[in-house]
């Protein structure tokens, strides 16, 4: 062999690696409103193909495939997909209605035509592709050696509700007028007109539903005839209330009527709806198969790391929102158009990640410049660094939050102007006038400086009291006398911290209120006292820092500087480095619910038991950084196994093993 080719031949053979890697993506249409990407390849590599068999054999997974399949299957190997590579689902959408489309690689050598889709009508084939149809014509699907594509999807039945529409399709919407309590009956479907309905819509092709609906509307159309003339001057009769009853059988005739006619009209509706999307899937279905304007270029939509099992990537996160809102319903009940409403964010990115025994879903929003400057104001705050001295050594959960009071107060017009006017529908402007005089007349710096923004939340461990309460004695004649006693009980204690350069408001507050005897002050420490059924609340001001507290012990120490402060760096970190955080540690959440002798039902229990080897729980967020947003939700679980991901299976297998029965 000539060994100087070698380095060509092994180019050429990534290149067509590379090439067959991204064939899907150019599959996907630029129209799409989101994608969904699968890394089957991480997946099976992070749990193992055995794990996955007995998993979705014991969920009965392959048990639902053979209903749908021509063969039997057992595992996953015997599926014609290709594990190595990347499977995408996809959403496009129209005013009109919406389409599903499935990408999913097939092995060499696939025998899709053999074992799919046999109750499918067999089409043309196209491109290479061969082709199936569902019988109902919602469902179309297309392979060929590398790739099977399915395309489904239905109608938005808003979209048809409108009479425009309705009429330029041939729609009945029925008549209706006179307000909510009077209606009109429509001449035009009397009785004999209800035969010829019943007789066309038979010859068209339609649902299997609705040819149930249509044979009972047949067998009743010559009831309906004959009482047609009884069940119109029914109808057209002016009701009184206060008249008497109208004979049982006439009303019953009358309803029945109306339902017939109600059931005619929705037939014909569905038949005519039907046949429309599924012509108007064949007409696109070529083009989303071979999409000219695609994604294949586009890098947020395929998977790099295979860390990341499941991804969805959404190119205009505002558009999103804007469709799934009820746009026609909340203008005619509220008067609030939202058609132009935008909260400024674009492009979004979802993954589902697997960090050894790490689960993790990550998020990353753009937004446009607008907001950019309005987010970049409200977050240029640097958190107070002696909160690092008052870390609780032991503590059950902790959260944090930076938001620039002075910035927020600055930026509170444009907020308003951008996300909260478009709901006051026609008292917009009022409302942004408003905002307006407020920013006037408030004055951002004293303000931020009374609050800063930053604050630090600490849920310290468990604190017992004595508690009293009320129990009663009985003797033998059962008369009965209040007892008072006293039980130790346990509960949560919490240090809240925050910025204030300018105290005097809560110290005045604080001091009106020793006058009025319902808070004390000893050491430097207010006391709030015991409100009902809460304990009482301490109050330290020290330094620049507010301390709010149920430890009178922990604040004590801290005023005399005695607080020993916990080393972990991590807390330390989040901080002051993520504008938002939260972290529960769920070890300890067993204990705390014992301590606390909250009642845990049976199928609780295991539950709660396997929550003491977990880790953390923890949502945070980034500082904005290029006009982007990210955030993180993650999960440390048990170290038992290989990796999250496999835990995650064999505690499935386990609980189908061993269901708990209430």
């Amino acid at each position: 062999m000539n060994f100087k080719y070698l380095s060509l031949i092994a180019l050429a053979a990534f290149a067509s690696v590379q090439a067959t890697a991204q064939e899907l993506t150019k599959k996907i249409p630029s129209q799409a409103d989101f994608v969904v990407a699968i890394n089957n390849k991480a997946i099976v590599e992070h749990s193992s193909i055995e794990l996955l068999n007995e998993t979705l054999t014991k969920l009965g997974a392959f048990d639902k495939t053979r209903n749908n399949l021509d063969f039997s299957i057992k595992s996953l190997e015997e599926l014609d997909v290709n594990l190595d590579k990347q499977a995408f689902v996809y959403r496009t959408n129209t005013d009109s209605l919406y389409y599903i489309g499935v990408l999913i690689p097939l092995k060499a050598n696939h025998k899709v035509k053999e074992r799919m889709f046999s109750q499918f009508d067999v089409l043309p084939m196209y491109s290479g592709y061969e082709r199936r149809v569902s019988k109902d014509g919602k469902t179309q699907v297309a392979w060929n050696q590398e790739t099977l594509f399915v395309l489904t999807g239905d109608l938005h039945r808003n979209y048809f509700q409108m009479k425009e529409v309705a009429d330029r399709y041939g729609l009945d919407l029925g008549v209706y007028g006179g307000g909510s309590d009077s209606w009109l009956y429509d001449d035009t479907l009397s009785a004999a007109d209800t035969a010829v309905a019943v007789e066309a819509i038979a010859t068209e092709e339609v649902l299997p539903d609705t040819v149930n609906i249509l044979e009972e509307i047949s067998e009743a159309t010559a009831e309906a005839e004959i009482a047609y003339a009884d069940t119109a001057a029914l109808i057209s009769i002016d009701w009184d209330d206060d008249a008497d009853t109208v004979e049982t059988d006439s009303y019953d005739l009358e309803s029945d009527s109306l339902y017939l006619l109600s059931q005619i009209r929705e037939a014909k509706n569905d038949s005519l709806k039907n046949k429309l999307f599924g012509t108007w899937l064949t007409n696109d279905f070529n083009d989303y198969l071979d999409p000219k304007n695609n994604l294949g270029q586009h890098k947020a939509v395929k998977i790099a790391d295979q860390k990341h099992l499941l991804r969805v990537w959404i190119p205009n996160l505002d558009k999103l929102y804007q469709d799934a809102l009820p746009y026609d319903v909340l203008k005619m009940a509220y008067g609030v158009d939202l058609k132009n409403f935008k909260y400024g964010y674009e492009d979004a990115t979802f993954d589902l990640i697997q960090d050894q025994h790490t689960l993790k879903l990550t998020g990353t929003v753009g937004v446009d410049a607008e907001m950019a400057k309005i987010f970049k104001t409200l977050y240029n705050n640097k958190i107070n660094k002696k909160f690092s001295q008052y870390i609780p050594e032991n503590h059950l959960a902790y959260a944090s939050m930076n938001i620039s009071t002075e910035g927020y107060l600055k930026q509170l017009p444009a907020l308003i102007s951008r996300w909260y006017a478009p709901l006051a529908g026609e008292y917009a402007d009022v409302v942004t006038i408003a905002a307006t005089a407020l920013e006037i007349g408030l004055d951002e710096k004293s303000i931020g400086k009374v609050m800063k923004g930053d604050h630090v939340f600490f849920l310290n461990d468990l604190q017992k009291v004595t508690k009293d309460y009320v129990t009663y004695e009985y003797d033998d004649d059962y008369n009965y006398k209040e007892i008072t006693k006293t039980k130790d009980e346990y509960v949560p204690n919490f240090l809240w911290m925050f910025t204030s350069q300018d105290q005097r408001l809560y110290k005045k507050i604080l001091e009106f209120a020793v006058k009025k005897q319902e808070v004390s002050l000893e050491n430097g420490i207010y006391k709030i006292s015991e409100q009902k059924k809460l304990e009482p609340i301490y109050i330290l001001f020290k330094h620049d820092i507010v301390f709010v507290g149920s430890d009178l012990e922990q604040l004590t120490s801290i005023e005399q500087n005695r607080f020993k402060a916990s080393r972990n760096m991590k807390v330390k970190k989040d901080m002051s480095t993520n504008p938002f955080n939260m972290v529960v540690h769920t070890n300890a959440i067993p204990e705390v619910v014992s301590k606390l002798e909250i009642p845990v039902t049976a199928p609780l229990q295991q539950t709660l038991k396997d929550l003491s080897a977990y880790g953390d729980v923890q949502i945070k967020s980034t500082h904005l950084h290029k006009n982007r947003f990210s955030g993180e939700f993650s999960v440390e679980l048990p170290k038992e196994d290989k990796n999250a991901l496999q835990y995650i299976l064999k505690h499935i297998l386990k609980n189908l093993d061993h269901p708990i029965k209430n």
